[in-house]
């Protein structure tokens, strides 16, 4: 049976990982290659947080292998592994790459590694993982060890959680103010942060963003489902005026 992402976390992880929220970073600098614990422990973390249409996997890349940016940023140096973040045709393909994805990134920062998501900057051509037809590489995650032990961020210059929520968030239940605040410490892209959370009148909680910021929505879906204790199901919009996911309590 395929996991869906309300069945993706067993209880017994969810506290381990919030944590590593609290503590992740993307990292540029790194000072080793995985070791083989680390490979295997994140290989069994690819097994169990396995959603349809998204396939990544592990491999060893050169040191040259990530490029210089356009936009100022430091070029990641001293990786000598990635994860390829790998997808088909399914519809929820990308938000999946996401979820998964950033999965691989919480158990890595709770093993004291780094990561770093890259969707642009890395040497395709010198992707060594094949590729079926019907499938394309997404971007790719930085992954090794890093020169001294992770300690929170001093700042993640994020955008305020009014900026990101639509209503009073002094009227949200606990649970869905702490869905916030895990969301609201999720990566994407050039730091956009292109979602927006809301409530409907049942107390739905809605997470909306475009389609062309479905890999982020994924990252974001991936840290809310960890604050979400009461019993729910994830529903994913099919149709223009649906928002991109909601989760209905049961």
């Amino acid at each position: 049976m395929q996991s869906t992402l309300e069945t993706l976390y067993p209880a017994f992880d969810r506290s381990r990982l919030v944590e590593a929220v609290h503590l992740r970073s993307s990292c540029r600098a790194f000072a080793g290659a995985l070791d083989a614990a680390d490979r295997a422990a994140l290989s069994y973390a690819l097994g169990r947080y396995a959603l349809p249409g998204v396939r990544i996997v592990l491999t060893p890349v050169a040191e040259d292998f990530f490029t210089a940016t356009l936009l100022g940023m430091k070029r990641i140096t001293g990786c000598r592994d990635a994860a390829v973040v790998i997808i088909d045709s399914a519809p929820l393909s990308r938000i999946h790459a996401g979820i998964v994805g950033e999965s691989l990134v919480l158990e890595a920062t709770a093993r004291g590694l780094g990561s770093c998501w890259v969707s642009g900057s890395f040497r395709r051509k010198d992707v060594r993982v094949p590729v079926d037809p019907g499938e394309a590489v997404l971007c790719v995650i930085a992954l090794g060890q890093i020169a001294g032990p992770l300690t929170p961020p001093s700042s993640r210059h994020r955008k305020a959680a009014e900026h990101l929520c639509r209503g009073n968030l002094h009227d949200w239940p606990p649970e869905l103010s702490r869905a916030v605040s895990l969301v609201q410490a999720a990566p994407s892209a050039m730091n956009m942060q292109p979602w927006v959370m809301s409530l409907d009148p049942q107390g739905t909680f809605i997470l909306d963003a475009s389609d062309r910021a479905q890999l982020d929505a994924g990252i974001a879906l991936c840290h809310a489902e960890l604050a979400l204790e009461t019993p729910h199901t994830w529903h994913f919009g099919t149709q223009k005026h649906q928002p991109m996911a909601w989760a209905v309590a049961r």
